[in-house]
């Protein structure tokens, strides 16, 4: 005799797309607070300037972004800076192995150029994308002879497997974007993304997740100044596009060519370059964008914190 059981299976189907992003995967935080300055009339070559000083962080995977910039005035002619170093950031990922001094005499919004003229020997500081001059960590304070002369700031976040987590304003939002391997094609623009913490960690007071979504910004990009024509796009470095399912980043901004270069043109290897006008793609293979989106609704600048995210679509 039947006793009423229903017998029919109940089973969750799989999800049409995984991918974990791991708490040690993320990159130093990018902005913070920039170092204290103590100009001199003495000790080095500096005129009578504005000095303008920013920090960058060095870990095993690369350099981070800059900190804020710091100012102070110079009466030269024999001018000098003394630079401490920032509280060094705490980072989940690669250890920070030391740090690069960036600065400038120029007016706000001008570069910030590697500085080499200092009285302190710079060190060899091996990273996976090379080699860097810099400062060992334990160096806590640096003298500026000569303004910065070598390579520019950096405009790509390499600290870590994924760029670092924002740095959000009081009472703001940031868009905040990191990728997963795509080489399926699972991860679809049209379907929400859902998300666990297994790691269980609370964001600071005020940081709060608002949604996540899956993005697949056209050519040429997600940040580019806009005109009539391409001839006039000139696309912002760190801005990312998507070309048939393969994700690429621009590491050098400036103006695209003139005409569309074509797919084919177009290097698909993993950490591969193509150049387009004075435009430097890196690709990321076959890789899915998403848009983290953080809000701060507390009066303090806060970062939201690093965890473990496993990221699925239905």
């Amino acid at each position: 005799m039947s006793k009423g059981y229903n017998t029919r299976a109940y089973i969750s189907g799989a999800p049409g797309a995984f991918a974990v992003i791991g708490t040690s995967d993320f990159g130093v935080t990018s902005g913070g607070t920039g170092p204290a300055l103590t100009p001199s009339a003495s000790g080095g070559s500096l005129a009578t300037t504005t000095a303008r000083v920013a920090v960058a962080w060095v870990t095993a995977n690369g350099i981070s972004l800059v900190t804020a910039e710091t100012t102070a005035s110079v009466t030269g002619a024999t001018g000098s800076v003394s630079v401490a170093k920032p509280t060094t950031p705490t980072t989940t990922g690669a250890p920070i192995i030391g740090w690069l001094l960036y600065s400038s005499s120029g007016g706000a919004g001008t570069p910030l150029l590697n500085s080499a003229g200092t009285v302190q020997t710079q060190i060899n500081l091996v990273t996976s994308q090379g080699t860097f001059k810099g400062f060992a960590l334990a160096t806590t304070t640096v003298v500026i002879q000569i303004y910065g002369t070598g390579a520019g700031e950096p405009a790509v976040d390499t600290s870590g497997i994924q760029p670092g987590l924002p740095l959000v304003a009081a009472n703001s939002t940031s868009d905040y974007y990191a990728f997963v391997p795509n080489t399926g094609s699972q991860w679809k623009v049209q379907k929400s993304v859902q998300y666990m913490n297994s790691d269980a960690l609370a964001n600071p007071t005020g940081i709060v997740l608002s949604n996540i979504a899956c993005t697949q910004p056209v050519y040429p990009g997600t940040a580019i100044t806009s005109g009539t024509s391409q001839a006039n796009w000139v696309v912002t470095a760190g801005s990312w596009m998507v070309l048939n399912g393969y994700l690429f980043q621009a590491t050098v901004g400036g103006a695209v060519a003139a005409t569309f270069i074509g797919f084919a043109a177009f290097n698909l290897t993993t950490g591969k370059t193509t150049t387009d006008g004075s435009v430097t793609w890196t690709s990321f293979g076959k890789a899915a964008l998403l848009r983290f989106r953080f809000g701060n609704t507390s009066g303090t600048a806060a970062t939201p914190v690093a965890t473990a995210y496993e990221l699925f679509q239905d």
